[in-house]
């Protein structure tokens, strides 16, 4: 990576958590490494996702074993095994904090309660929240714009261009932030820089799993406790609205360091919870 703004080891993080993403956030792929939590065979594995065709599943498969992360095991030509691999297994805790961050921050529709007949939030499986917070950040830019924010505070556009798009046009910055400020996890302050939202400082915990496990350290923490919703055909079917996140342009004194490091750091400040509304996927 050509040399930059931001901190010395940054690139080399940032380029491993980009690869990282670029293996487990397109769809349905944290369904099957949920899925495979217990060795299967294919069979198993399509039952357990049943809305998903052969030529969607295998693909996935396929791909996630080019990734190492699934491990396929032929006993005979009828008899295959896929399991995750340590490294695909060591991934799944890395995951509960995405699905904890989703839980908390992205919206739901509402629907109506069956017996109270009043409207009520659409609950969302576990694979839906991770897969919705990873279309978030695994945009072309994004991760890299967050590390910046982080790392430099409330930022002008133009100094972002310098430090994360040092090849292209500087004007080329202004469409992943526009992304990232429709998904509300950046906005701008009264001096009308860049910084990132509450919502964004909160995917510190996740970042930093994510960044332990692309470069090979062990996970500073757990994710907190979340029920695990079983996928159902309606919850996985259904094309996820998208997110709009909560916005709360408060700004946390950091340190530099945070959102990527690896051994235990302060938990972000938690912003009061604010009323219901918020963004789509």
């Amino acid at each position: 990576m050509p040399a930059s703004g931001l901190p010395a080891p940054a690139p080399r993080d940032i380029d491993l958590v980009v690869q990282a993403l670029e293996a487990i956030s397109p769809r349905w792929n944290a369904w099957v490494l949920m899925s495979l939590t217990e060795p299967a065979r294919y069979s198993d594995l399509k039952a357990r996702m049943p809305w998903m065709a052969d030529g969607q599943l295998h693909p996935k498969v396929r791909d996630l074993q080019a990734a190492g992360l699934v491990r396929r095991t032929e006993h005979t030509r009828r008899h295959v095994i896929y399991t995750l691999t340590d490294r695909g297994a060591a991934l799944l805790p890395v995951l509960d904090h995405f699905a904890a961050w989703g839980s908390k921050h992205l919206e739901r529709p509402t629907v109506k309660d069956p017996v109270t007949k009043k409207n009520t939030t659409r609950p969302a499986a576990k694979g839906e929240e991770i897969e919705d917070a990873l279309h978030l950040i695994s945009r072309r830019h994004a991760t890299t714009i967050l590390w910046a924010l982080r790392d430099r505070g409330a930022t002008t556009g133009a100094a972002l261009a310098s430090s994360v798009l040092v090849d292209a046009h500087p004007t080329a910055v202004y469409h992943p932030l526009k992304h990232l400020s429709d998904k509300r996890l950046v906005t701008r302050d009264h001096e009308g820089k860049f910084v990132l939202t509450a919502a964004g400082r909160g995917l510190t915990p996740a970042y930093e799993a994510l960044t332990a496990w692309a470069t090979g350290q062990p996970t500073a923490r757990r994710a907190p406790a979340r029920p695990a919703a079983v996928p159902t055909q309606e919850t996985s079917q259904k094309a996820v609205a998208g997110a709009v996140l909560r916005t709360a342009p408060a700004v946390a004194s950091w340190k530099s360091g945070d959102l990527f490091s690896h051994p235990p750091v302060a938990r972000p400040v938690k912003a009061p919870v604010p009323p219901a509304g918020g963004i789509r996927r």
